[in-house]
């Protein structure tokens, strides 16, 4: 292979050096979101009850009260609303719950008469996909239509709990490996059953402390999404400035 190298050692050692202070920004970054993604991890499993508790580790003042159980039979109710092909169509993603699919680079012909048979999901539902047993449940924040073949439920009670309490509670690591207690096999291919995910009972505080719950973590999701943009920023310009500086060599 032909190789285009600087003429000089000095010019070949300015350039290390330039990349070595991008891979130590890159590092000191990486290192703090990792630190972040910890804390509220950690903050996660002391905000939950432990297995055989009905109070959680830490709590926020004036909430004092043991937490209530409930199957989630009592909870939740599936829906298939369908006959609105006019709404956006919705995509189910691991990290970002319910999607519009016109924006999430997937270009996908859109056919209004095929979609009437889709099912239209509210802001506050779930959506139970594909991949569900990798990053728990989709949550919806907007109102459009999804694949009928995915199930669609919501509260049964709305005006009794926080939507947003329960969608981080559909995506922490151990509901998700609670998943796996009810329905054997998802991993190779068999999809999660909504009549199995009804036999889970679930500890839950009042809608208050669930509303102070949510907002805390909220709090903790703005820096770590911040600092998943700045680390990706530093990746793009170490990426840009390698492909600018070492120009392909020409025969």
């Amino acid at each position: 292979m032909d190789l285009l190298i600087p003429p000089t050692l000095a010019e070949q050692q300015r350039i290390g050096v330039f990349f070595s202070h991008l891979d130590l920004l890159l590092s000191l970054q990486n290192q703090k979101l990792e630190k972040l993604q910890s804390f509220k991890k950690a903050m996660l499993d002391k905000m939950f009850p432990q297995k055989g508790s009905r109070v959680p580790e830490i709590r926020f003042r004036g909430f004092a009260e043991p937490w209530k159980e409930q199957k989630a039979s009592f909870l939740f109710a599936s829906t298939a609303d369908k006959g609105y092909p006019e709404l956006p169509v919705l995509s189910a993603t691991q990290d970002r719950g319910m999607v519009r699919r016109d924006q999430n680079n997937i270009n996908i012909f859109h056919n209004e008469e095929n979609e009437k048979g889709y099912k239209r999901v509210l802001p506050g539902q779930f959506v139970i996909h594909l991949r569900s047993f990798q990053g728990g449940f989709a949550y919806s924040a907007i109102e459009g239509i999804t694949s009928p073949a995915y199930t669609v439920f919501g509260l049964i009670e709305p005006d009794k709990h926080c939507s947003q309490f329960w969608k981080y509670i559909f995506s922490s690591e151990s509901f998700i490996k609670r998943l796996e207690t009810v329905t054997y096999g998802i991993r190779d291919g068999r999809s999660i059953s909504y009549d199995e995910f009804l036999t889970l009972s679930f500890l839950f505080p009042s809608k208050e402390e669930q509303t102070k719950i949510a907002q805390y973590i909220d709090s903790l999701d703005r820096p770590i999404a911040l600092n998943q943009q700045k680390l990706e920023k530093l990746q793009s310009l170490k990426k840009a400035m390698l492909e600018q500086m070492f120009p392909p060599a020409t025969r």
